[in-house]
């Protein structure tokens, strides 16, 4: 790799001076689903219907998803090594190296989740849990991870902030393959609410153990503040971005240095918190209407799959029985020249793509952990892009999108 191209690596591509399809990042609240916190209960409401889609007798209504894996770690006792995708999320994987003692990476397959053979390789007598992330709304490999964890003794948690309910793997719903699962209903995930999360489990012991454990109280400050960044940041973006103080965000971003920003020792000092009211009522529209958001996702992406199939050095998400794909987004792998490039050149035609998730083992503060053969994450890493088929699109633009890049591959 070029000094360029490991500059051009680092960098998100440009935003679109106007915007022909709706962003990457779709909302789905509306003003409406607040004033269910003042027509009725929306913590029990908001329980009994995660617990129904994902098949699990417990939930504990929290601030974020992360604040779960604070809760497993200190509540429940799992200190130790987790087993993690170098692919994920660098606050989740700081609150694990400061709460839970260690780390170590696993390699993903190529569909950008976390491989069970690598997995296996660094399973060991000082390895407690398995986080299984389904990355970008894709199934990992449920069975394999629930036999691994099974043998070992390890426990296995499920990463599905980016996976809806009610999606069946081998007649069990994602979220109850897990000894415990992580929620998150931010924007940017499948709810696509204003913050919030949840932890899931069926086993009584975890319920127990985390229920019991004292939560702050809700962020009223926070849950505003997410209410008005939502609303400009995504339902307002294409707006601003024409105004003569928004024109600077359209240029392409150095995405490595924000990761990195992150300090290694934010979570010294962890509270997690409860869900905030408005938050809670924001998710319960929001799961109401979930069906919908899934069947429009599988409606576009398999129209685009359809337009895509078999351009030259593109790889497409899957969707099979054993490891179902949600399309929380749509990732595509560029097996031949730039993703920046091709990122520049969609948004010369109006269309918003990114990437997500910088590999751990080359961000500060992992350099030390355990880890296996990750050069397919950095691989897939270099390679991968995310394309506009949320909720939003239509199917003329689901059209303008697959015909735009044809002609740009072809």
């Amino acid at each position: 790799m070029t000094q360029s191209e490991a500059m051009q690596a680092r960098l998100q591509p440009p935003k679109p001076a106007s915007y022909r399809l709706p962003p990457v990042v779709q909302p789905n609240w509306g003003a409406g689903d607040m004033l269910r916190a003042l027509a009725s209960d929306p913590y029990e409401a908001l329980s009994r219907a995660l617990c129904r889609r994902y098949g699990v007798r417990h939930c504990l209504l929290l601030d974020r998803a992360r604040s779960g894996l604070f809760l497993l770690s200190e509540a429940f006792g799992v200190r130790g090594e987790w087993i993690i995708s170098s692919l994920m999320h660098r606050p989740s994987a700081v609150l694990l190296l400061e709460q839970g003692g260690t780390v170590a990476l696993a390699d993903v397959d190529e569909q950008l989740c976390i491989d069970p053979a690598s997995v296996q390789r660094l399973l060991g007598p000082q390895s407690r849990a398995i986080l299984a992330t389904h990355t970008y709304g894709k199934t990992s490999d449920l069975a394999a991870l629930r036999r691994l964890a099974d043998s070992s003794g390890a426990l296995l948690v499920e990463n599905a902030v980016h996976t809806p309910g009610n999606l069946p793997v081998q007649g069990k719903p994602v979220g109850s393959w897990g000894d415990a699962t992580m929620l998150s209903f931010n924007v940017d995930k499948p709810l696509g609410g204003i913050l919030g999360g949840a932890l899931l489990t069926d086993r009584d012991d975890i319920w127990r153990a985390v229920s019991a454990h004292p939560l702050g109280s809700a962020n009223a400050k926070e849950a505003r503040e997410r209410i008005r960044t939502t609303f400009l940041a995504y339902r307002l973006k294409a707006l601003l971005l024409h105004l003569p103080q928004g024109q600077r965000y359209r240029a392409a971003a150095d995405g490595v240095a924000e990761i990195e920003a992150f300090p290694a020792d934010s979570y010294r000092r962890y509270t997690p918190r409860r869900i905030h009211r408005l938050q809670a009522a924001v998710a319960s529209g929001c799961v109401a209407r979930e069906d919908g958001f899934v069947a429009r996702r599988r409606r576009n992406a398999e129209r685009l799959t359809a337009r895509l199939k078999g351009l030259p050095g593109l790889a497409l998400p899957e969707s099979t029985g054993a490891r179902p794909h949600a399309y929380t987004y749509y990732p595509v792998v560029l097996r031949q020249g730039s993703r920046y490039a091709l990122g520049a050149r969609l948004a010369d035609a109006g269309i918003e793509t990114k990437w997500r998730y910088y590999p751990l083992h080359l961000q500060p503060g992992f350099g030390a952990v355990r880890r296996d053969d990750l050069s397919r994450t950095e691989r897939l890493w270099g390679q991968h892009l995310v394309l506009p088929a949320g909720v939003a699109a239509t199917e003329a633009d689901i059209d303008y999108l697959g015909d735009s890049l044809a002609r740009m591959l072809a």
